[in-house]
């Protein structure tokens, strides 16, 4: 299936939440079972769980939700990166109980300043949180001078070189893969997720007093700038567990999703015959 017929398919099935600012956050609901709310990464919308959905849809109700300014979720302009945190939220309190939170990269650094905001959040997952604030602008020089100029198909590969620093050999394979066309026309989304990224200071010690279990998935083989966010909370979380995707990078919600959802399927039946 393609990832527009995918999309397609779970349109009519959308929801919204609003959130703080007014702004409307779509989101789609799949299976049945304790309620677990995915959140995407850069270059991304709920397409990026499109091979993983229906796994955890067979033990849990998944909710799938567009980031502002991607998909059913608005057009991209320039805002904070607290105010997606309120986003999610605003789907939390939407779906009306508490939910286990399982955020990808970028993703994974808004469900990081969710919980801080709510206690409706049982368990949270995070997939490489890569490390914002004003490094974001040093370390993507490059793309962040072309990303208003450029072609959308060289934007997405300079990010996917210089952000998540893809091996070109996966790149490769991936502009072969039918999901390409999607990824590229979400090319524009990129200026306002950099700009909330280089605007945010990251605190692990924030997080010193965390009551809820934390996982944090790692790819044995991504960079280790992508383990960085990682391990800070590692060191300072109470409540924390450590998995290691074998042979993975960045990418193991397309790459692995049998691994990746077992990985995720354990964590949340641990926590909930603990709770």
């Amino acid at each position: 299936m393609t990832a527009q017929a995918a999309s397609e398919k779970v349109v009519s099935d959308m929801q919204t939440a609003t959130s703080a600012d007014g702004q409307q956050i779509a989101y789609w609901r799949q299976g049945d079972g304790p309620p677990l709310l995915l959140v995407h990464g850069a270059l991304a919308d709920r397409i990026a769980w499109i091979l993983i959905q229906p796994l955890l849809a067979e033990r849990f109700t998944v909710y799938v939700m567009d980031r502002r300014g991607r998909g059913e979720s608005g057009q991209p302009k320039a805002h904070p990166m607290e105010r997606e945190f309120e986003d999610i939220v605003a789907v939390v309190d939407a779906i009306g109980e508490p939910v286990h939170l399982l955020g990808h990269s970028g993703g994974a650094l808004c469900a990081l300043g969710a919980v801080l905001l709510t206690d409706q959040v049982r368990s949270l997952t995070l997939y490489e949180p890569p490390p914002p604030g004003a490094r974001v602008d040093v370390e993507l020089e490059s793309l962040r001078a072309m990303i208003h100029e450029a072609d959308p198909e060289e934007i997405v590969l300079e990010f996917l070189r210089t952000g998540p620093r893809v091996p070109e050999a996966d790149i490769e394979r991936v502009m072969q893969s039918p999901i390409w066309p999607h990824i590229v026309s979400l090319a524009p989304t990129l200026a306002s997720e950099l700009d909330a990224a280089a605007g945010y200071d990251f605190d692990a010690s924030r997080y010193s007093t965390l009551e809820i279990p934390l996982l944090l998935l790692l790819g044995s083989d991504s960079p280790p700038v992508l383990h960085e966010v990682s391990d800070a909370l590692a060191d300072i979380v109470p409540n924390v567990r450590m998995a290691v995707l074998e042979g993975q990078q960045h990418a193991a919600n397309y790459d692995a999703p049998d691994l990746f959802a077992a990985e995720v399927t354990k964590f949340i039946d641990q926590v909930q015959e603990s709770q």
